[in-house]
C-alpha cells in the first residue's frame, strides 16, 4: 500500500507580518515625534527659566551695586564732614594756644616750657589742616565718581540697563539654544519704573538726612562748661566761666559741610541792680567743605547764642586750606534709588516674564528638520504647531530680603530700599494673564 504526504504550505503568515511591521514602524514613527517634541519642549522650558533667572541675577546685581555705592557714598560724606570737623577744630586749638601762650610766663618755673609747648601745638594745626583739606579733595572725586558710576550702568532713563539686560537674555538663551528667540512680555517687565535718579536738591535730601543722621559725637557737638565758680544770688549769676560750643553741620542736608568751635571767658555781675554779663573769646576756628554756603539757620551747638563775639571772629579765623579744591564742594550728588512709587511698598519688587520660543523648522520632528520624514500610511502623526513654533513663558521676581531671612532692623520691619545689598531673584509662578499674552502673541488663546 502507497501512502501519499500532502505538501507543505507556506507564505501564508507573510501578509500577517507585514501588517504587523507597518503598525509597529508607525507607532515607531509617532512615538519618535513625540519624544522629539517632549525632548524639545523641556530644552524651550529649561532654555526660559534660565533666561528668566539671569535676568533676575542681573536686575539684583544692578540694585546692589547701586546700594553699595550709595552705602560708599555716604561713607564718603561723613569722612568729609569729619575732616572738616577736625580742621575746624584744629584752627580752634591753635589760635587758643596762640592767646593763652603769653599769659603762660606769668606762671613761676614751669611758665615759659608750657608756653613754648603751646607755641608748637599751634605750628603743629597750621601744618595738619592743609592734610585735612586734601583729603576732603580725594573723598569728594570719589563721591562724584561714585555717582556717575551709577549713570553710566543705568543711563537716562534705565535705558542702558535694560539694554544690558537684554543682552545678557540674549547670550544665554544662545548658550542653551542657539535656535531660541527671546521676547520679553511688556505687561509683566516693571523695572523700567523700579528706580530713579534724584536730582533736585529736595530728591537729594533722602540721603543727607542719613549721612546727618549718622554723623558721630564729635560731630554733633563739642560743647563743654567750666562754671563751677559761679553763683546766683537773687535773679543775678556771679562769677567767672569757660563755655566751649561747636558742631559740624551738613547745610541744607545737601550742600555742603560747615563747622565752627569757639571758647570763651564769661564773667558775670551785677551793677546799679542790673544784672552784667561779658564775654571774652579766647579760641575760635572754622572750616568748610565750600565757601558759598549759607549757614544763617545754624547755630553750631549753641555756639552763636553762647559765644557770639568769639562765633563772629571764627568766620575769618579759617583753616588753612579751607575751602579746598573741589568739585562740587562735598555736596551730596545725584543717585539712583527705587521710585517714589516703589517706597511706598510694604515689600517692594520687581518682576519680569519672558517668553522663549522656537520655530518648528528649527525643531527634530517629522514637521520640522528631521531627516526622518514619514508619508503616507506612516504619517500618522497629525499635531500642527500653533504658528509653526513652540513657546515656553518664565517669570522671575527679584526681592529684598536680608540673609537671616526676615527684615528686622532696630525692632521695626525694614522695607527694601537702595541703602542695604539685599536684593535677590528667584522664579516665580506665571500668571494666566501672561501667559494669556504669551498665547497670544502665538496667535491663539487657550482656556
Amino acid at each position: 500500500m502507497s501512502v501519499h504526504c500532502k505538501p507543505a504550505q507556506r507564505g501564508q503568515a507573510l501578509p500577517l507580518a507585514m501588517a504587523m511591521l507597518v503598525a509597529v514602524a508607525a507607532t515607531v514613527f509617532f512615538m519618535f515625534n513625540s519624544g522629539q517634541l517632549v525632548q524639545e519642549k523641556i530644552r524651550l522650558t529649561n532654555t526660559a527659566d534660565a533666561v528668566a533667572y539671569s535676568a533676575g541675577v542681573f536686575e539684583a546685581r544692578v540694585l546692589n551695586y547701586d546700594a553699595y555705592t550709595n552705602r560708599a557714598i555716604i561713607a564718603n560724606e561723613i569722612a568729609i564732614g569729619q575732616a572738616v570737623g577736625l580742621a575746624s577744630w584744629a584752627q580752634y586749638a591753635g589760635v587758643t594756644a596762640d592767646r593763652i601762650a603769653p599769659y603762660m610766663y606769668l606762671i613761676p618755673y614751669a611758665g615759659p616750657a608750657i608756653a613754648a609747648a603751646l607755641e608748637k601745638v599751634e605750628s603743629a594745626m597750621e601744618m595738619y589742616t592743609p592734610a585735612l583739606a586734601a583729603s576732603v579733595s580725594v573723598h569728594d572725586a570719589a563721591i562724584n565718581g561714585l555717582a556717575l558710576s551709577q549713570l553710566a550702568v543705568h543711563g537716562p532713563g534705565n535705558a542702558i540697563v535694560l539694554a544690558s539686560r537684554k543682552v545678557v537674555m540674549d547670550e544665554v538663551a544662545l548658550r542653551n539654544d542657539p535656535d531660541a528667540k527671546v521676547d520679553v512680555l511688556p505687561i509683566a517687565d516693571d523695572f523700567f519704573g523700579f528706580t530713579q535718579r534724584y536730582a533736585s536738591q529736595e530728591e537729594r535730601k533722602r540721603m543727607g538726612q542719613l549721612v546727618h543722621d549718622g554723623r558721630d559725637a564729635f560731630l554733633k557737638s563739642r560743647n563743654w562748661d567750666f562754671d563751677d565758680l559761679v553763683f546766683k544770688i537773687g535773679k543775678c549769676r556771679y562769677g567767672i566761666a569757660l563755655r566751649k560750643r561747636g558742631s559740624t553741620e551738613l547745610i541744607d542736608l545737601t550742600e555742603g559741610w560747615k563747622s565752627m568751635d569757639t571758647l570763651s571767658f564769661h564773667k558775670y555781675w551785677s551793677k546799679w541792680l542790673r544784672c552784667r554779663h561779658s564775654e571774652t573769646p579766647v579760641g575760635y576756628g572754622s572750616a568748610f567743605s565750600d565757601d558759598d554756603l549759607d549757614d544763617s539757620a545754624y547755630t553750631y551747638a549753641g555756639s552763636y547764642t553762647t559765644n557770639p563775639q568769639a562765633s563772629y571772629m571764627a568766620e575769618t579765623s579759617v583753616a588753612s586750606g579751607f575751602a579746598p579744591s573741589t568739585l562740587t564742594g562735598g555736596a551730596i550728588p545725584a543717585y539712583h534709588e527705587l521710585s517714589k512709587d516703589a517706597l511706598k511698598m510694604d515689600d517692594p519688587r520687581t518682576t519680569l516674564a519672558v517668553r522663549v520660543s522656537k520655530s518648528g523648522t528649527k525643531q527634530r520632528f517629522s514637521g520640522g528638520n528631521s531627516i526622518i520624514k514619514p508619508a503616507g500610511t506612516l504619517d500618522l502623526y497629525q499635531g500642527a504647531l500653533a504658528g509653526n513654533e513652540s513657546a515656553a513663558v518664565a517669570r522671575v521676581e527679584v526681592f529684598f530680603e536680608r540673609p537671616d531671612g526676615s527684615n528686622p532692623l532696630f525692632a521695626k520691619q525694614e522695607n527694601g530700599s537702595l541703602f542695604n545689598p539685599y536684593w535677590q531673584a528667584h522664579l516665580a509662578p506665571v500668571s494666566a494673564g501672561q501667559r494669556a499674552l504669551a498665547q497670544l502673541k502665538q496667535g491663539l488663546h487657550l482656556p
